[in-house]
């Protein structure tokens, strides 16, 4: 297969390659990286290229199969997601003894969650679109970001004693969830 690739010279540190939406390879390079080198580290990461087209392609074939989503249909969403959001954020904390600040409910372009240093929950209201082990899963990842505001290792073993299918809902969302995104209009 072979790969076509832009290059962008900059005033960075580190060569990094991105895939756009419509497949497009965008190689990013420091100010003195020849050509040859960031084609020998393209064909180095030709396997990891590959995969994240393949994926790109999965998703967009998942985002085709479903409708775009109307500003009634986001408003609808909202509001299951402000009932819905909450008492599952309410069950996994006093599961966990984890305590939270707000839950604020949005809808955002590239984000499921965040927790703020002040223990405010920040969620995507398409999490309620997707089936309950992916929203319960992305909870208890903010949760746990209360104990450890990183994702090290204790981070992830908490997640993991609250939420244990968490690895293999984490890879559904991983896997599906930018297909959510793509069903929200510009």
């Amino acid at each position: 297969m072979q790969l076509n690739f832009v290059i962008q010279k900059s005033l960075r540190r580190s060569i990094s390659i991105h895939i756009s939406d419509d497949k497009k390879i965008i190689v990013k390079v420091p100010l003195t990286t020849s050509v040859a080198f960031a084609q020998k580290f393209v064909m180095e990461k030709k396997g990891w290229i590959i995969k994240q087209l393949e994926k790109l392609e999965r998703q967009n074939e998942l985002a085709s199969s479903m409708p775009p989503l109307t500003d009634q249909d986001i408003k609808e969403i909202k509001k299951k997601a402000k009932t819905i959001i909450p008492e599952r954020v309410e069950h996994y904390s006093r599961l966990s003894g984890i305590t939270y600040n707000r839950i604020s409910i949005r809808l955002q372009k590239s984000r499921w969650g965040s927790c703020s240093v002040d223990g405010n929950l920040n969620f995507n209201c398409l999490l309620v679109l997707m089936p309950m082990e992916v929203l319960d899963s992305v909870v208890v990842h903010e949760l746990c970001h209360r104990h450890h505001m990183n994702h090290s290792h204790e981070f992830y073993d908490e997640v993991l004693r609250i939420f244990p299918d968490y690895k293999k809902w984490n890879k559904w969302l991983k896997q599906n969830g930018a297909s959510y995104f793509k069903r929200i209009s510009n």
